[in-house]
Parts: C-alpha cells; sequence; structure tokens
C-alpha cells in the first residue's frame, strides 16, 4: 500500500528543495521584504504549494538564513588561527562583509530588520567569537584599547548605504569604506574615542536602532 505514495513523497521532498534555493536567491536580491508567493514563483510552484511547506516567508527565512549567519561564526573561528592577528581580524571583516554585500536579506536580518528571536539567537554567538579576535589583537597591540567586540554591530549595520551603492554602482565599493573603518581601529596617533562602547547587553537597542 506503501508503494504509490513514495513518488508523491519525492515529489515534496523536491518542491521544498526548490522552494528553498529560491529562498535563497529571492532574499539575497530583494531582502527580507520578499513575499512567500515571490518565492514560490520563483521556484515555478504554486502558491499552495508553498505554503505547504511553509507557513510564511519567516519560517522559510529563518531556515535559509540560519546557515549564511551560522557560517559567520566559522568564519570568526578561522580568522583566530590567521598567525597575524590583525590580518586575522580584517579577514574577518572582509568576509563578513562580502556576504552580506551579496545578501541583502542576510544583512537586514543581522541590523534589525527581520525576525528578532532569530537576532537574539545569532548575535550573541557572534560577539562571543569576535571577543576573542579582539582580545588577540589587542594584546598583541594592533587595535585600539578603546574597541570592544560589540562595536562589530554597529559597524556592521553603518556599511548598509555602501552595500547599497554596491548593488548599483560598483560591487566592490563597499571595500573602500570598510577599509575606512578599520583603520578607525588602529591604535596609532589616535585620540581616545569621545564616550565608551555600549554595553553587551545593549546589543538588542543597537540592532533595534538600525531599522531607522
Amino acid at each position: 500500500m506503501s508503494e504509490p505514495t513514495r513518488p508523491a513523497r519525492r515529489d515534496s521532498v523536491r518542491n521544498r528543495e526548490r522552494l528553498v534555493t529560491a529562498a535563497r536567491e529571492v532574499f539575497a536580491e530583494h531582502g527580507i521584504g520578499a513575499t512567500l508567493d515571490d518565492i514560490a514563483r520563483q521556484a515555478g510552484l504554486g502558491t499552495g504549494t508553498a505554503y505547504r511547506h511553509f507557513p510564511n516567508k519567516h519560517a522559510i527565512a529563518a531556515e535559509v538564513l540560519r546557515e549564511a549567519t551560522e557560517q559567520i561564526v566559522v568564519d570568526a573561528d578561522e580568522a583566530l588561527a590567521v598567525d597575524d592577528p590583525w590580518d586575522g581580524l580584517v579577514q574577518f571583516f572582509e568576509r563578513t562583509a562580502a556576504r552580506q554585500a551579496a545578501d541583502r536579506g542576510l544583512y537586514e536580518t543581522l541590523t534589525g530588520q527581520g525576525d528578532y528571536d532569530e537576532q537574539a539567537r545569532i548575535w550573541p554567538r557572534i560577539v562571543a567569537s569576535v571577543t576573542e579576535l579582539f582580545n588577540r589583537a589587542q594584546s598583541a597591540g594592533v587595535i585600539r584599547e578603546d574597541a570592544a567586540p560589540q562595536d562589530v554591530a554597529a559597524i556592521f549595520a553603518m556599511l548598509g548605504p555602501a552595500f547599497a551603492m554596491s548593488r548599483t554602482i560598483d560591487p566592490d565599493l563597499w571595500r573602500r569604506y570598510l577599509a575606512l573603518m578599520l583603520d578607525g581601529l588602529r591604535p596609532a596617533d589616535r585620540p581616545p574615542l569621545p564616550v565608551g562602547p555600549p554595553p553587551a547587553e545593549a546589543l538588542d537597542a543597537i540592532l533595534r536602532s538600525s531599522k531607522g
């Protein structure tokens, strides 16, 4: 009796994979404002099929973006393996920024425009990994002592306009502004920062403020 159901199950798995693939493309190009209808259309499937697999766009967005955001933690761990602490920090910023420049949905998720529960899960892990990078770089004297790991969230939020310009002017334009921001982390001949960093527990406020 189970034989006739197997092709249907294979079709269901295949359709889900098509929806997830389409979601990656749609969110990357249009951001998390895209709808489940947009995703179904990109996948070449009916809207009803999409809703049978996912109750709403937030469910499929969480699945698509989880892998991308967890890769940031991997990037931080790999940066710790770089011998030179400054080079490791730069590698982390460049890789993470490149992902956000290429994926509008990822940028919006990381900067407070997506599902807040998902951001609350993601950012503490990122900050924990980045803390090791900052501690190592400060111990080596290659970044200023008053820089703090939680500054990373604000730095990426401020790069948002550069990512937008890169989509319309030059794909690598964001690198110019990242370089300017990284230069501000250097310790040589820099006056102290006028105020201290936000407390780590204010990370949610940093993310929410980037909405506008």
